[in-house]
Order: C-alpha cells, then sequence, then structure tokens
C-alpha cells in the first residue's frame, strides 16, 4: 500500500504521506494472488565454441574463437500453467490452449555467435602490445528471458495493482479494504481480442517480454602496452571499452512501458495519459524486459607492480573511465532525458598495495646477528598496508513541491546558475536555495522551479558526490620459538586513519535543513576497526 502526499497537499504542493495515512486514504495498492502449487517453467540452452592459437611469428601470437549460444524458448508442465501478453493486442495467450504450444509461441534467435580475437606482439625484448576483442550475451535477471513471465502471469498468478485517477486521488479507504481478485476466473470474464484470446483486465499487472526475445549483448574491446622496467617492476597502461546493446534500461531488468506522460498533467487524468489506458483501458503498471536499451564504458587503465625482492612488493592501478546508460524512469516516454552518466560511476579510482618486511634482525640485511633482545624488539617486522581511492557517484537534484507539478518521471528544477561551492562538506555540498521555492518560475541562486507539466533542465546525474578513501594497515611480528617452530602476532587496522567516508548529500534544492546537507555515511563505510591475534606454526 502507498499513501500518496499528494492526497494532502495544497495548491502549491506540500502534503505528507502520514496525513494521507492517518486518513486511511489508500493512494495506490498492490498484491499476489495465486491457488497454483505445481506450475513450472523450464528451459534448456546449447553452448558451443572453437578456438585455436596462431604463432605467426616468434614475436607475433593470434587467438580466436567463435562461440555459439542458443537459447531454446522457455515452457510450462502443464496446460494452463503459463500465459504471455501481447503489447501490441493486449492478448493474454494462455499455454496449451487455442493453439498455443506450452512454450507460449515465443521465437527465439539462432544467430548468436560470439567472435573472440587476441593479439600479443613483441615490439622489444621489454615491450609487449596486446589487443583483444569479443562479444558475449549476458543471461540477465531472473525475468528477462526465463521466469516470472509465463508463471506469473494469469491464469496462475494475479498481481492486483490497483492505480489512481490521478495521484492525489484514493484508490480505497481502510476501513472499506481492496476488492478480491481470483486469478483462475478473472481472465475468463475479459472481452475477446483481435485473436480470438481474453484481453488482460484491468488492474492486474502482467510480466512481459518481447517476441522474439531479445538478448543483452556486449561487446569489449582492448588495447594493451606493457613494459618491463627492471627485473622485479613493470608498467603497463591500457585503454578499455565496451558496448551493450539490448540492455536493461536501469537495474532491475524491467521498467513500466504504462508510465504517463507529462504533457497533458493539470488537464488529463494520470491515466488519460497513461498508452494502454487508451488502448486497452489499462491503468496499472507493467514489468516489461525489453532489453532495449544500451550503455557504452571507455576507460584509461594504468599500472604498476613490482614483485617481491629486497622485501618488498608493490601493486598499484589507476583507472579513469566514464560509463553512460539509461534509467527507466520515464524512459518509454522519452529516452534522452533518462540517458546520463551511470549511478555507479566513478570518474577516477586508485588502488595501491604493498608488503614491507622491516629489515632489521636475524635473517634481514641489517643487524642480522643483533643480539636476542636487541631482535626480540626490532626483528621480524614486516607492515602491509593497502589505500582505496574512488571519487564521488553521482546524483540527480530534486526540489520540495514537484509533486504539484507533475505526477509522472523526473523530479527536476531548472538549473540557471553555477551550483559548486568552494569548498564542499557535509552542511553545504552544493548550493541551494535561502527559501523554499513555493511559485512556478521563481528563481533562487542557481535554481529554479520549472513550470506545470514540464520537467526542469538539469540533467540526470548533474552533480557528483563526496570521494571514498580508505587506508588499512597491518603490523606482523614473527618470533622464532626454535628449529621449525615460529610464533607471530598480528595487529590489524581497517580504516587505520579513522577517515569518514560520506554517502552523498539530500538531492532537494529549496528543502530547508536539509538541501544540499549530509546525514550519513557511505554504506560500505567503517569506522576504524582493530583486531589481533596470535599465530603459531610447528
Amino acid at each position: 500500500m502507498n499513501f500518496d502526499p499528494a492526497r494532502t497537499q495544497g495548491p502549491s504542493g506540500g502534503g505528507s504521506g502520514l496525513a494521507s495515512f492517518l486518513m486511511g486514504d489508500v493512494s495506490r495498492f498492490e498484491r499476489y494472488v495465486s491457488n497454483s502449487l505445481d506450475a513450472r517453467e523450464t528451459q534448456n540452452r546449447l553452448f558451443f565454441f572453437v578456438q585455436d592459437q596462431w604463432r605467426v611469428t616468434n614475436k607475433l601470437t593470434f587467438n580466436y574463437g567463435l562461440r555459439w549460444e542458443n537459447y531454446r524458448p522457455q515452457y510450462v508442465n502443464a496446460a494452463g500453467n503459463g500465459g504471455f501478453v501481447s503489447l501490441s493486442t493486449g492478448e493474454v495467450s494462455v499455454a496449451g490452449q487455442g493453439g498455443v504450444g506450452l512454450d507460449l509461441n515465443v521465437k527465439t534467435s539462432n544467430k548468436l555467435f560470439a567472435p573472440r580475437l587476441g593479439l600479443a606482439y613483441q615490439l622489444n625484448s621489454k615491450t609487449v602490445i596486446r589487443a583483444g576483442y569479443g562479444r558475449g550475451f549476458n543471461l540477465g535477471v531472473f525475468g528477462s528471458i526465463f521466469g516470472h513471465n509465463v508463471t506469473q502471469n494469469l491464469p496462475i498468478l494475479g498481481i492486483q495493482s490497483t492505480q489512481p485517477a490521478n495521484n492525489f486521488d484514493t484508490v480505497f479507504t481502510l476501513a472499506n479494504g481492496p476488492t478480491a481478485l481470483d486469478p483462475a476466473s478473472i481472465l475468463a470474464a475479459q472481452r475477446k481480442g483481435p485473436s480470438g484470446k481474453n484481453i488482460l483486465p484491468n488492474g492486474v499487472t502482467a510480466f512481459v517480454i518481447s517476441n522474439p526475445i531479445r538478448f543483452p549483448t556486449v561487446d569489449a574491446w582492448n588495447f594493451t602496452i606493457q613494459r618491463q622496467l627492471n627485473a622485479t617492476s613493470s608498467f603497463e597502461a591500457g585503454y578499455v571499452g565496451t558496448k551493450g546493446t539490448h540492455v536493461f534500461a536501469g537495474v532491475g531488468g524491467d521498467y513500466d512501458p504504462n508510465q504517463a506522460d507529462i504533457n497533458g498533467f493539470g488537464t488529463l487524468t494520470t491515466n488519460q495519459r497513461k498508452p494502454f489506458f487508451n488502448q486497452f483501458g489499462w491503468s496499472q503498471n507493467l514489468r516489461y524486459y525489453g532489453s532495449d536499451a544500451s550503455n557504452n564504458y571507455h576507460s584509461i587503465q594504468l599500472k604498476f607492480d613490482k614483485r617481491f625482492s629486497s622485501g618488498m612488493n608493490i601493486m598499484s592501478h589507476y583507472t579513469y573511465s566514464k560509463n553512460i546508460d539509461y534509467d527507466g524512469t520515464y524512459y518509454p516516454r522519452d529516452a534522452k532525458l533518462a540517458r546520463g552518466v551511470s549511478n555507479n560511476n566513478r570518474r577516477h579510482v586508485f588502488f595501491f598495495a604493498s608488503l614491507y618486511e622491516v629489515p632489521f634482525g636475524k635473517g634481514r640485511k641489517y643487524m642480522s646477528n643483533s643480539p636476542k633482545a636487541m631482535d626480540l624488539l626490532l626483528g621480524g617486522w614486516q607492515l602491509n598496508g593497502t589505500w582505496s581511492y574512488m571519487a564521488g557517484q553521482p546524483f540527480t537534484p530534486s526540489y520540495r513541491d514537484c509533486n504539484a507539478d507533475r505526477d509522472t518521471g523526473w523530479c527536476r528544477p531548472d538549473l540557471v546558475g553555477d551550483y559548486s561551492v568552494s569548498n564542499p562538506d557535509q552542511f553545504g555540498w552544493f548550493k541551494t536555495t535561502s527559501v523554499p521555492l513555493t511559485a512556478n518560475g521563481q528563481t533562487d541562486g542557481p535554481w529554479q522551479r520549472p513550470q506545470r507539466a514540464r520537467f526542469g533542465t538539469v540533467g540526470r546525474n548533474e552533480i557528483v558526490g563526496p570521494n571514498f578513501g580508505q587506508l588499512d594497515m597491518s603490523f606482523f611480528k614473527t618470533l622464532r620459538i626454535r628449529e621449525g617452530h615460529t610464533l607471530q602476532f598480528r595487529a590489524e587496522a581497517f580504516n587505520f586513519t579513522n577517515h569518514t567516508n560520506l554517502a552523498n548529500p539530500n538531492s532537494c534544492v529549496d528543502c530547508p535543513g536539509q538541501a544540499g546537507r549530509i546525514f550519513g555515511a557511505f554504506a560500505a563505510y567503517v569506522p576504524r576497526q582493530w583486531q589481533m591475534a596470535l599465530k603459531y606454526a610447528f
């Protein structure tokens, strides 16, 4: 159940979900209803590959191969145990009925060929050039090419989804409760579509895939130069890129193709602006695994390694990258608004790890013949450390009263100036307004409240949040008790400097007391922790 703040908002915005709850007015309602205990789906998958290596010269080697993947359409275990929804006709095809096979007559592709190509060329005795390309097919998530979209549809499972005509309306009160739903009988009571099958009823969400199935495809390539610096050290510089085709819009695998259009807000109801409401009378949301988006990733990657020698080893990596994809919000209405830097994009990533044996004591470079007491104090120490640094993750600004200006899609203000501050911290990560934006067109600082029925101009993931940095250290002391017996003391510190890694700030630009401020730590943040142990080896 959802209690929308719009139910209790005033003419210019505001409202409280808690107030809507106290009134007993339910804004949206969803639940799963099923009487089946034995419906299941099965899918056969076949994989074949060939590969070879060709040593052209002593300095040039090619690796090449080809993989063929074949995913057969899933099928259910008995007639009536699955349903397939067509967005073009609105009809539900039931397995084993009306000329529909147990595979729901869904087609697949027999052309999923994935080539591989690799090249290694020794430019000289210390320099090697490598390049590669490969294609792969992603199995996706449960529901994208297997599961969900068969046995979790009518007539097996009914996902009751009751949506209001407007975001300020109620679908029922807590006193009255929702209407009953029987998934086994509700479909048969619906009108017939152009193919003679029953139309999906209003108020029942369906899992939908394309027919034929689209398969998420990733093309990846790289070019690297490796250089040996000395007997123990090497440096590597490379470019790595990927291109995703037929991938998800967003991270969940599905999006709602029945999202309302913002055009007509304030004049038409929310339902009247939904494409399938006008076509089939559907007000409910749908879960469409369309695999019809794209993404791309480009990076420069540097690496320096020093193998263990003279009591030390070093491993370090640096990546400069950019990842662009689509979000599922408003994607079916205007994909351009959903495109932007990925939510998990971190432009700079650096990692450093090292092991250092302190060169004092028996068996070490210095003081190898020191007295036992001196060796006990200074000898046998080993220092280990790792340092991780990552640039911040992006986020999209919002404004307080956007529910009064739209009931679908993005909550974005207009950007009319420079939002950056000279020294961002938890008390102000970006410039905010001095007062709430209570009127359309009102400007305060770099932000403006857009007119009704229009999204603001600020882009998706426009602002970047706090960086992440952490140093972990450990200290080992090894004592030789006698021949073949050692005692090792370990002291390990996570977040050795006790550095606080902040979460992203509140994205609202005009919320009093909250706008642009940070109220929490990064999800993976841990304060400094020490742990100590003794290890006896014999």
